[in-house]
């Protein structure tokens, strides 16, 4: 009797592991289905490819068998890494920078376009062997949308090819900065630190406090002064009267950032070395193939660029 109950025991645990076997294999080839649809999308010009690899996508939900045959799924998320930005950047008086480097189509900068869906429904034919086509419709309750900037794209943005970003620790508090913060964040005061055009024409390496801010949907960059804090930085100064004119070379508003869905930002923070914008998505439909088409998206999901 017992030996029948262990090998009873042995035979349920050895299906157990087999059927979570099976539903985690079909779990991935869904999120690397959802990829693919994602690398069919198309850029800004509505022609040319707009990722040149395919994104990390996790999709919730568990057992994932029932949750694909259904259709629906409570999240995705998606990164797509690498992803071109071709804009430019706007300094005051039209100045510009010391070292010029333009993030062209020819070498375009790059950054990472991330979202997340909330309680998402697939509209059309979908099943276990396909269960996202790439002329698939999303319903969405909710969703995210966000755009990371390193700290080398900002550099070639502004012409400062040494650029490093960060993130300082609270002041006046014990221990500020250590693990226990995570990944800091700040609107204001972001620590930049690179070589720009100084007095009587010299290169000069300075640290400078950054505040960020999004105007009309853009990411703008004022430099309020220089660094003097605890932070590891320049200890460079220049004379009060080329104070403006440096603080100006890390003064600039970044245009045409590839965002989500169409997404306009309306916040923007670092993230320890990076830069980030976010926004909220407004399409009503979402599909793989205008995961960075904006303009089909405004057109035909959006009246006058708000909500329908």
């Amino acid at each position: 009797m017992r030996k029948a109950l262990v090998c009873l025991a042995v035979a349920l645990v050895v299906l157990a592991v087999g059927a979570l076997a099976v539903d985690t294999g079909f779990a991935i080839a869904t999120e690397r289905s959802f990829a693919r649809a994602l690398m069919q999308s198309r850029g800004f010009d509505g022609e040319s490819p707009a990722l040149l690899y395919e994104p990390e996508v996790t999709i919730s939900g568990f057992p994932a068998i029932p949750h694909i045959l259904d259709g629906h799924y409570p999240a995705i998320g998606i990164t797509a890494r690498g992803v071109a930005a071709t804009g430019t950047a706007t300094f005051p008086h039209n100045r510009q920078p010391h070292q010029r480097r333009e993030c062209g189509s020819g070498a375009p900068c790059r950054v990472d376009v991330r979202s997340r869906l909330s309680d998402v429904e697939v509209a059309g034919s979908h099943s276990l062997t396909q269960p996202f086509p790439p002329s698939s419709s999303l319903a969405v309750r909710s969703a995210t949308a966000s755009t990371t900037l390193d700290s080398v794209t900002v550099g070639r943005f502004l012409g400062i090819d040494d650029l490093t970003v960060n993130t300082p620790a609270p002041r006046g508090r014990a221990g500020g900065g250590g693990p226990q913060d995570g990944l800091l964040s700040r609107t204001s005061g972001v620590l930049m630190t690179g070589t720009v055009r100084g007095p009587d024409d010299r290169d000069v390496k300075v640290s400078v406090t950054v505040d960020l801010s999004i105007r009309s949907g853009e990411l703008h960059l004022e430099a309020t002064g220089f660094y003097d804090g605890p932070e590891e930085h320049s200890a460079t100064r220049v004379a009060p009267e080329y104070e403006r004119s440096v603080l100006d070379q890390f003064t600039a508003t970044l245009s045409s950032l590839p965002m989500a869905w169409g997404t306009e930002a309306t916040s923007a923070r670092s993230s320890g070395s990076d830069l980030m914008i976010e926004g909220t998505p407004h399409p009503q439909i979402y599909s793989p193939l205008l995961f960075l088409d904006a303009e089909s998206v405004h057109w035909m999901f959006t009246c006058g660029g708000k909500p329908c």
